[in-house]
C-alpha cells in the first residue's frame, strides 16, 4: 500500500465495514443479553409458581386429612357431616387459628367466579349444635386459594357397602364414614394440569 494513503487515514468505505461489524457484534451482543435476562426472569417465576403451588398443595392435604367423622342428629336419624360431590367438598376438620389455637369447623371446598375463569375458594365456619348441617358456610366469606381454575375434580376411594371392595367414586353421600382417600386435580386456564393431591383422612374414635 503506499505510504502517503496510509498517513491519510482510513477511507470512507473502511469506516462504514467497521461500523456495520460493530453494529452487527453489539446487536448479537444485545441478543444474548435479553435472552439470558428473559430465562432468568421466566426461571425465577416457576420458582415462585412452584412453590406456591406446593404450599396450596400442602394446606389442602393437611386440611383433608383432618377430616373428623362427626354426626349430627338431623330428622331423628345419625348423619355423617360429610358431603363429597365431583366439584365441591362439605366437611368437619380442624383449622389452625391466628392464636396458634385449633378446633373443629364445618370445611367447605368448591368453586367461585373469579376474575378469569373460576377460583378454588374455601370457607369455615364454627358449627353450632342447635343448627346442624353445613347451611352455616353459606353465610362466610369465601378464602380464595388458586385462581384461574379452568376445572376441577373430586374423587373418593373406599368401599359404600360392606359387600362391595373398595374403589373410586365421584360422591360419598350418606355414608357411615369417611372415605379411605380422598383425591383432588385441578386443571388451569392455561392448560397447567396440577399433580394430584390425594389425602387420607386420619378417622378419629368419635
Amino acid at each position: 500500500m503506499n505510504p502517503m494513503r496510509r498517513a491519510q487515514g482510513f477511507t470512507l468505505l473502511e469506516l462504514l465495514i467497521g461500523m456495520t461489524l460493530v453494529g452487527f457484534i453489539l446487536t448479537l451482543l444485545f441478543a444474548g443479553l435479553n435472552l439470558g435476562t428473559r430465562s432468568w426472569e421466566a426461571g425465577e417465576q416457576r420458582m415462585v409458581t412452584a412453590s406456591r403451588q406446593a404450599i396450596v398443595v400442602g394446606f389442602i392435604r393437611h386440611a383433608l386429612e383432618q377430616t373428623d367423622p362427626l354426626r349430627w342428629r338431623v330428622d331423628g336419624e345419625d348423619q355423617l357431616a360429610f358431603a363429597g360431590e365431583a366439584e365441591s367438598l362439605r366437611f368437619v376438620g380442624s383449622v389452625a387459628m391466628h392464636d396458634g389455637a385449633s378446633g373443629n369447623h364445618l370445611i367447605a371446598l368448591d368453586l367461585a367466579d373469579g376474575e378469569v375463569g373460576r377460583d378454588l375458594v374455601m370457607r369455615w365456619q364454627l358449627p353450632d349444635s342447635r343448627a346442624p348441617g353445613f347451611g352455616l358456610l353459606e353465610e362466610t366469606k369465601p378464602k380464595v386459594l388458586v385462581k384461574a381454575v379452568r376445572g376441577m375434580a373430586f374423587a373418593y376411594f373406599g368401599a359404600e357397602a360392606d359387600t362391595e371392595e373398595p374403589a373410586w367414586h365421584d360422591q360419598w353421600l350418606h355414608q357411615k364414614a369417611p372415605p379411605e382417600l380422598i383425591r383432588l386435580r385441578l386443571i388451569m386456564e392455561n392448560g397447567e394440569t396440577w399433580p394430584d393431591i390425594i389425602a387420607a383422612p386420619r378417622i378419629r374414635t368419635e
